[in-house]
């Protein structure tokens, strides 16, 4: 079993490998081990079950995701630079010059308790330009931030269903399939889709984005979405970064499964030839609350599929930023 130093050295390898989209032994193998950490310290009665409180492990995060806000809040040396952020869980913020956006941005993961640094969560709502959530999960959908965007009448963007529960909200917009605007210059297109693993698109209301931002560099963010089944881009539209969620989409690809047909790499391999993405992020690996519950943290799985994929593909540690090109 590894100890908290081991688990702080694998974070100082990712800071001293960070990410390129391109394979890195070295970084690879960090993040197998701080998949392993996770997996034998965090879980119900383990060393750092995530019911202590304060907790250790979440303490360290958060101080990577603290920092993430300080590089934030620092000007962009040149206006035409694009840099991601992967804020707690799937959440990413984005800044291109001044501007400053979020997807499916969660402050902290509230679930047990833990205190929230003081104004965590209204500075990165002073900091947004405007929020785009994906769904109503809880790892997607925080209220105590969309709630701050709102009352400092920042534009958000939230699923139909979701909107009621903000009524007289000026800048909120209720979203469906097929919404598009453009805020601060960035085109959106909402689409609705299934979330993985639901057969119907009303089990989970769910919508994605794609978003083009100035110099036509387009970003499309799956959220949960299973990118199988009805996932579509505008047409003629390259797109030069592709967000997909964790592990399988659905039964069709999950190993062992009595539905199964295809292996992982055939359903990434799908979209790869659908969407024509020239990056893949994956996103949504190592989620606290998920390997509490006894999933694989599954960082073994996003290295297999990097290693079997043309496409570049890379994946982020929370608080980590890379640089993004056409």
């Amino acid at each position: 079993m590894m100890n908290m130093d081991a688990f702080k050295e694998q974070l100082k390898i990712l800071d001293r490998h960070g990410p390129s989209f391109m394979n890195n032994a070295m970084r690879e193998e960090a993040f197998l081990r701080i998949g392993e950490f996770f997996e034998t310290t965090i879980r119900e009665g383990q060393p750092f079950d995530l019911a202590k409180n304060p907790n250790p492990v979440w303490e360290i995060i958060e101080a990577r995701l603290l920092k993430a806000l300080d590089e934030i809040d620092q000007p962009a040396a040149d206006a035409r630079t694009i840099t991601l952020w992967q804020m707690y869980n799937a959440g990413v913020i984005l800044r291109q010059g001044g501007v400053v956006f979020g997807v499916d941005v969660i402050p902290m993961l509230r679930t047990y308790g833990w205190a929230e640094p003081e104004g965590l969560t209204e500075r990165i709502a002073d900091r947004l330009d405007f929020l785009l959530v994906t769904h109503h999960h809880p790892d997607h959908y925080d209220r105590a931030l969309v709630r701050a965007c709102l009352d400092r009448d920042k534009p958000v963007a939230l699923p139909e269903h979701l909107a009621t529960e903000w009524p007289g909200r000026p800048t909120l917009r209720a979203i469906s399939g097929g919404w598009a605007t453009t805020w601060r210059d960035i085109r959106i297109t909402a689409r609705n889709a299934f979330h993985v693993w639901r057969d119907s698109m009303a089990d989970v209301p769910l919508v994605y984005y794609e978003l083009t931002l100035p110099g036509e560099y387009t970003l499309l963010f799956s959220g949960d979405a299973d990118y199988t089944k009805a996932f579509e881009k505008t047409p003629e539209q390259p797109v030069h970064l592709l967000l997909l969620p964790w592990r399988n989409p659905n039964a069709t690809f999950e190993d062992g499964h009595e539905r199964q047909t295809h292996r992982t790499i055939d359903a990434v391999q799908m979209v790869c030839d659908h969407i024509q993405p020239a990056q893949i992020l994956f996103e949504h690996y190592a989620e606290l609350e998920h390997v509490y519950g006894a999933f694989p943290a599954s960082y073994d799985m996003a290295v297999s599929l990097r290693q079997a994929l043309q496409t570049p593909a890379d994946w982020l540690f929370w608080g980590e930023s890379v640089t993004l090109t056409p």
